[in-house]
């Protein structure tokens, strides 16, 4: 039984190198590899990494100031790894902050028309009745609990005009 997953990605700000969170997204995307450190740069740790599994189903969801939205979907084609030294070689680049540490994606669908999260009130659970939704997105990856809340995404996705 497939588990359903929310990664997020944001702008990387500050350091050497700055980057748009849509850039992160396409380019990890093209890749086949979505980076996620199991304890970040503040310490803290991402709990859900263990239960991420061959199969699983994602969207992704990108942070932005102005309109934080759904932009694609994709299926987890690994366990959470480490990569080796000739992975970590090919696949993480530092300009893109790419950790060591993530899990093999497939079928990647990159949305041309990407869902506002305003789209789902009313039709997601993790969404209240006032429209807040802020703290179901603590941390990089949250767990779908409800199918229904995957499908209803998808769902208002292919309605979007």
């Amino acid at each position: 039984m497939s588990n359903y997953w929310i990664f997020k990605v944001k702008d990387e700000e500050g350091g050497l190198y700055g980057r748009k969170g849509m850039d992160i997204f396409l380019h990890r995307t093209k890749e086949g590899f979505w980076g996620i450190r199991e304890i970040d740069e503040n310490g803290k740790r991402e709990t859900n990494v263990t239960k991420l599994k061959k199969g699983d189903r994602v969207i992704f969801y990108l942070v932005d100031k102005n309109s934080s939205r759904f932009i694609g979907t994709c299926e987890i084609d690994s366990e959470y790894v480490q990569l080796d030294a000739e992975q970590a070689k090919k696949l993480v680049h530092r300009e893109f902050i790419d950790p060591e540490q993530g899990v093999f994606i497939k079928n990647v669908d990159r949305w041309e028309k990407t869902l506002p999260i305003d789209m789902l009130m009313g039709e997601a659970s993790f969404i209240n009745r006032s429209g807040k939704f802020g703290p179901f997105f603590q941390g990089r990856i949250k767990k779908i609990k409800h199918v229904t809340d995957y499908e209803a995404i998808i769902a208002a996705h292919k309605q979007m005009p």
